[in-house]
């Protein structure tokens, strides 16, 4: 017989479907709701509002269905040469959130009913609609590349304007510069595709129009300031080979797109040094050239290689000991324009100190350049480890710009402002207290050595563009609040060639 079973007489009583635990819960979630209604309900309280529209979903990050792409895994990808995300130039500049275009742009003189010879050179309205900055160049420095793409827009025979475009990982996939060499190929002629290292000084150096290939090179970079002479190249990026099997190769672009079709020129850029071996450079269906490095004393040298204008490719080989190259640079016959994209990724500006100082000028002489860009500032406006202090930052920055401007007394060099640079407070993206502040310091350091100045700050929005780009569609901005997406890219580069375009036209007004 089973044994009986007692049973208290409280487990009998009817279950409560509603316990004081869950009471208490639901109290505490209504006055967390309350309380995170506040910022919403009072003005003044805007920047404690925990979401808005257009930033992520509190959390959602915690879940993912697919995995985030690693920093720079998608960077490179062509830019279309029409179009981004399926939009137009016109259609993605009139949508995205910039300032109100300049009311100042005057139509040059160079406009009006050819009167003389030179008048023929016309530049049409729409070179310049949309400019939201002009350049700054109260000492008209920039006299000189203007001069040289005069030459190119008269249709000099053999005229070439060079732009060398030093910029940081905001560049790294070589989106603005193509932009800006996609807009001169339209308007003024391709020139060809120009400086391209020996081998990337960092995973993610990307390089746009051009066949190149790569393998078994060690690099050092100009960041980290390890060769004692200084002397890393042009683009900051010093290549030794390996072995006796390091290759490269460099060729006219094999995918779509109208840049760098046609190469009449091939220009290797290296170090002689005493200890320095031998390379064989090699142009299909023609001999291969074997070039000694070896020199009783260190020197920088180049190799220029002419081939028939077309399409080419140079492969550089070893053939006996050490090398030290620094990059290649492709040109054409001209006229046209010629845009080296000069990447230094994770480089704060004071790293270009590193530099030998005869050594970066002499560089920039070998090279021919124009007109020298430099858009750096991006790791110093986020840098938490790192001291900012203004004073020095402007004699930094000026002392630089004066040693590469050592190479001739002409060269025309504007400062790049930084961007706009964002950070997440109690879930609201608002601009980094450093940055205006910085782009003041820039445009200090670049009036002190001389220097054109834009503001590239204030062309695209100045405080809070990081906000209102990383909410726009298609996203101009990263969810790190500082890299560009390519339709960003695409707008920064447009608005500077058209800066640009503009300080030419007003040159051909006053110069008639």
């Amino acid at each position: 017989m089973a044994a009986e079973v007692s049973v208290d007489p409280a487990l009998e009583q009817p279950i409560d479907d509603h316990p004081a635990g869950v009471y208490r819960l639901a109290y505490v979630v209504a006055f967390a709701a309350l309380s995170a209604s506040v910022p919403y309900l009072t003005p003044g309280l805007e920047r404690f509002q925990v979401w808005a529209p257009g930033d992520p979903i509190p959390f959602a990050g915690l879940i993912e269905l697919w995995p985030t792409p690693r920093a720079g895994s998608s960077i490179g990808g062509a830019i279309g040469a029409s179009t981004v995300s399926g939009q137009s130039d016109e259609a993605l500049l009139s949508e995205a959130p910039l300032p109100s275009p300049l009311q100042n742009v005057q139509v040059s003189r160079a406009q009006e009913p050819p009167t003389t010879e030179v008048s023929i050179l016309k530049l049409s309205p729409s070179e310049y609609e949309g400019l939201t900055q002009d350049i700054e160049d109260p000492d008209g420095v920039m006299r000189h590349f203007y001069g040289a793409l005069h030459k190119v827009h008269a249709q000099e025979p053999g005229a070439l304007a060079r732009l060398s475009f030093y910029g940081t990982s905001t560049n790294g996939a070589d989106r603005v510069t193509h932009v800006l060499r996609e807009q001169f190929n339209r308007a003024f002629g391709d020139g060809g595709k120009g400086w391209i290292p020996i081998a990337p000084g960092w995973q993610y150096q990307v390089h746009q129009d051009v066949s190149w290939s790569h393998r078994s090179w060690r690099t050092s970079v100009v960041n980290r300031g390890t060769e004692q002479n200084g002397r890393y190249g042009l683009g900051g990026v010093l290549a030794r080979n390996a072995g006796i099997g390091s290759r490269a190769s460099f060729g006219t672009a094999d995918a779509d797109g109208e840049l760098n079709r046609s190469v009449s020129r091939f220009i290797l850029f290296y170090q002689a040094y005493p200890e320095g071996g031998s390379l064989v450079a090699t142009v299909e269906g023609r001999e291969p050239r074997t070039l000694s490095t070896a020199a009783s004393e260190v020197e920088d040298r180049t190799l220029e290689i002419p081939v028939p204008g077309g399409s080419h490719t140079l492969k550089i080989g070893v053939d006996e000991g050490r090398l030290k190259l620094y990059g290649v640079v492709m040109e054409g016959d001209g006229p046209g324009v010629v845009v080296d994209g000069l990447m230094l990724i994770g480089a704060f500006t004071r790293v270009l100190l590193n530099f030998d100082s005869d050594h970066i000028a002499e560089q920039v002489r070998q090279r021919g350049s124009d007109l020298l860009v430099f858009w750096m500032g991006a790791n110093d406006a986020v840098s938490t480890s790192v001291p900012y202090e203004r004073d020095e930052y402007v004699r930094r920055y000026a002392t630089i710009l004066e040693r590469f401007r050592r190479a001739r007394a002409d060269l025309s060099c504007i400062v790049m402002s930084v961007l706009d640079k964002g950070v997440r407070n109690h879930g609201r993206i608002r601009t980094r207290d450093r940055v205006p502040d910085l782009v003041d310091a820039q445009r200090e350091a670049a009036r002190t050595a001389g220097c054109a100045f834009f503001n590239t700050y204030e062309a695209i929005g100045g405080a809070g563009t990081m906000r209102r780009w990383y909410r726009h569609q298609p996203r101009l901005v990263t969810a790190d609040l500082g890299h560009l997406t390519a339709p960003g890219s695409r707008i920064v580069g447009t608005l500077f060639y058209k800066a640009l375009v503009k300080g030419y036209g007003d040159w051909l007004a006053e110069n008639p």
